[in-house]
C-alpha cells in the first residue's frame, strides 16, 4: 500500500518544486496548474523586512526549569533553556533560527506558541501581548499562529483519518461544516500536493514526506498569519527535504504567510530564510540578513557552524574555517563570561569574565561578541 501511494504521488506531483537545492531531487506539483505558482522557488537573496511591519516582537523572553540533584534531590539548579531572547519577525518574511541540538531553539518555539508558559519577558503578536490573554482568548488567537512539528509521524493522531486531522482545527474554530468542510479539506490536500482520495486513509499508510505534507496542511487550514516550523525537514530524506522546503515557499507566496523556521542545519535555513538568528546555550548570538551572514559571519560560533557544511570543490576546502571542537557546555553550569569562550579560537581574558551583549555591530547585523569577526581586519585583535 505504501509503495503504491509513493508511486501515485511521484506520478501526479511534478511542477511546484521540481527543482531543488543543488544535489537534491524534486517531485511536487502544483495541482491547480497555476503557472505563476508553479515556477520553481529560488533561494532568497536578501531581507524583505525593511518595508514590512513587525508581526511578532519578543522582548527578554526566558524559560527556566528547576532541576533537582543530589541525595533526596535537595540540591536545586536553574536550567536556562531560553535566556532573555529579543527577536522581531516581520510580516511576510522567513526568519531562520539555527543552532546545535540543545541550544534552546525548539523550546523558544514552544514558548512562543504558549505550549509551555514563559518564565519572563513578553511576546507581542500582531499588537497583542499573548502573556496577558486568558485561556479562552489565547485559544482564539491560536487561529493566527500555527506550528509544523519535527516528527511527521508522532505529531499525527494514528487513530484519525487524514480528513479528520485536517478538519479538526476547522471544526474547533467553527470555520466550516458539512459539504463546505469537505470541500475545504480537499482544497487543502490539493494545496500541499496530495490527492483528495488520500483523505480517508490513516497516517501509517503514508511515507514520511507525505505525512509532513499532512502536517503542513493542518497548519495552513486556518490561514494563519504566522507558522512556527520546528525542524520540519530534519526527520526526512535529503531529496524529500528539498520538496518540503519548496512547498513551504510556494505556500508562503500563495497565502502571504510568515515563517519562524527552526533548524540545526545552515543549508536548509539559508535556502528558505530572509534573515537568520543564531542561537547558542539559550541566547541569540547573531542576527543578520541571510546573504550577509553566510558571506561573512560576525560571531565565531556562526563561523564554526559554517565550517560543518561540506564543500564539494577540493580546491576550496583549504579556505574552510576550522571546525568547532568540543560540546555545548552543561546548561546547568554554564561558563562565566561568554558562554562560547571554551570553544572559541579567538577568546581573550575579557571573554572569560564579561558577558557580551547583543548589539548592532553594523547596520542590520546584531552580534553578541566583543570582537565581531566581520569587523576585524586581518583577524581578531586580542586585547
Amino acid at each position: 500500500m505504501k509503495s503504491a501511494l509513493k508511486t501515485g504521488e511521484d506520478r501526479r506531483l511534478a511542477a511546484v518544486d521540481s527543482a531543488a537545492p543543488a544535489g537534491a531531487q524534486g517531485g511536487l506539483a502544483d495541482v491547480e496548474n497555476n503557472t505563476s505558482e508553479t515556477q520553481t522557488p529560488k533561494p532568497r537573496t536578501g531581507s524583505r523586512s525593511a518595508s514590512r511591519r513587525p508581526i511578532l516582537q519578543i522582548n527578554g523572553l526566558s524559560k527556566h526549569y528547576v532541576i533537582s540533584e543530589g541525595l533526596f534531590r535537595r540540591k536545586k539548579h536553574i536550567l536556562k533553556a531560553v535566556n532573555e531572547v529579543d527577536l522581531t519577525v516581520y510580516e511576510g518574511e522567513t526568519l531562520g533560527i539555527v543552532g546545535e541540538s540543545g541550544c534552546g531553539k525548539s523550546t523558544l518555539g514552544n514558548v512562543i506558541m504558549h505550549l509551555t508558559s514563559p518564565s519572563g519577558g513578553t511576546i507581542e503578536f500582531d499588537g497583542v501581548n499573548l502573556n496577558s490573554l486568558t485561556k479562552g482568548q489565547l485559544r482564539s488567537k491560536r487561529k493566527d499562529i500555527q506550528m509544523i512539528f519535527q516528527d511527521p509521524f508522532s505529531s499525527l493522531n494514528p487513530r484519525m483519518k487524514i480528513f479528520d486531522i485536517i478538519a479538526e482545527p476547522l471544526r474547533t474554530h467553527k470555520v466550516a461544516e458539512g459539504e463546505a468542510l469537505k470541500e475545504e479539506v480537499y482544497k487543502i490536500l490539493e494545496a500541499v500536493g496530495l490527492s483528495s482520495e488520500y483523505a480517508y486513509r490513516y497516517p501509517h499508510q503514508f511515507s514520511g514526506g507525505q505525512r509532513q505534507r499532512v502536517g503542513i496542511g493542518r497548519a495552513i487550514a486556518l490561514k494563519p498569519k504566522l507558522i512556527i516550523c520546528d525542524e520540519p525537514v530534519s526527520a526526512l530524506d535529503v531529496s524529500i527535504q528539498s520538496q518540503i522546503l519548496n512547498l513551504l515557499s510556494v505556500l508562503q507566496k500563495r497565502y502571504g504567510l510568515t515563517y519562524l523556521f527552526i533548524a540545526h542545519g545552515l543549508p536548509a535555513v539559508g535556502y528558505i530564510s530572509d534573515r537568520i538568528a543564531v542561537m547558542y546555550l539559550g541566547r541569540i548570538v547573531e542576527i543578520a540578513d541571510k546573504q550577509a551572514l553566510l558571506e561573512q559571519p560576525g560571531h565565531p560560533y556562526t563561523e564554526g557552524l559554517m565550517s560543518s557544511i561540506p564543500i564539494s570543490d577540493p580546491e576550496q576546502r583549504g579556505n574552510k574555517p576550522k571546525a568547532l571542537e568540543g560540546e555545548i557546555p552543561n546548561p546547568l553550569h554554564p561558563p562565566a563570561g561568554c558562554a562560547f569562550h571554551p570553544r572559541c579560537a579567538y577568546a581573550t581574558d575579557r571573554c572569560k569574565s564579561e558577558v557580551p551583549e547583543l548589539r548592532e555591530a553594523s547596520p542590520g547585523r546584531f552580534v553578541a561578541c566583543h570582537y565581531p569577526l566581520h569587523l576585524a581586519k586581518g583577524g581578531v585583535q586580542h586585547g
